[in-house]
């Protein structure tokens, strides 16, 4: 899609600014990563992307409404060529900073089939959702997300595959055993 493309180009020149709520912390993982996704989209930032989202597409509509509140999007996505490149313990200096009561926890998945993990953290203000941080992990990558400001996570679907977010897949529907 061309407008992703060009909110992703923005994004690569936004410098990082102070409202990126934690640290990622995986400098030292950069050097063996064969490749590297850093994305810095601040508040003005995202405001000025959002001017380029037609708002007569209900999809791209729906993404500007839900960064117009936002003040940063910050993304950090690392590949290495060959698995044991990094361990869950690395990721530790990030989950540290993710700790109650200022965030919890509300989605952890682990596919011991694939090594495939992902957590997904809220930050909570006066009863308020004010950002979200996803760490999703594979044999070969990483990539942790920060979103600043205030999310509905029932919007924040709409918001996946968009600069330089994972996709978010839905769980397929639970089928109803018949009776005989």
């Amino acid at each position: 899609m061309k407008t992703v493309g060009v909110l992703l180009l923005v994004g690569w020149l936004a410098m990082p600014l102070p409202a990126q709520q934690f640290k990622f912390n995986l400098e030292r993982l950069e050097s063996k990563a064969s490749d590297t996704v850093d994305v810095s989209l601040n508040g003005s930032t995202l405001q000025f992307a959002a001017k380029f989202l037609d708002s007569k597409d209900p999809d791209e509509a729906k993404v500007k409404s839900l960064i117009s509140g936002l003040a940063g999007i910050y993304v950090k996505s690392l590949t290495f060529k060959s698995e044991g490149a990094w361990s869950h313990a690395d990721l530790d200096s990030v989950r540290n900073q993710l700790r109650e009561p200022e965030w919890s926890r509300i989605i952890g998945i682990k596919s011991a089939e694939d090594g495939e993990t992902a957590d997904v953290y809220v930050r909570n203000e006066n009863k308020k959702i004010t950002g979200v941080a996803i760490i999703a992990s594979e044999p070969k990558q990483l990539t942790v997300v920060n979103i600043v400001g205030p999310v509905d996570l029932d919007s924040l679907a709409d918001l996946s595959g968009h600069f330089g977010l994972p996709k978010l897949e839905s769980a397929p529907p639970a089928h109803s055993k018949k009776q005989d």
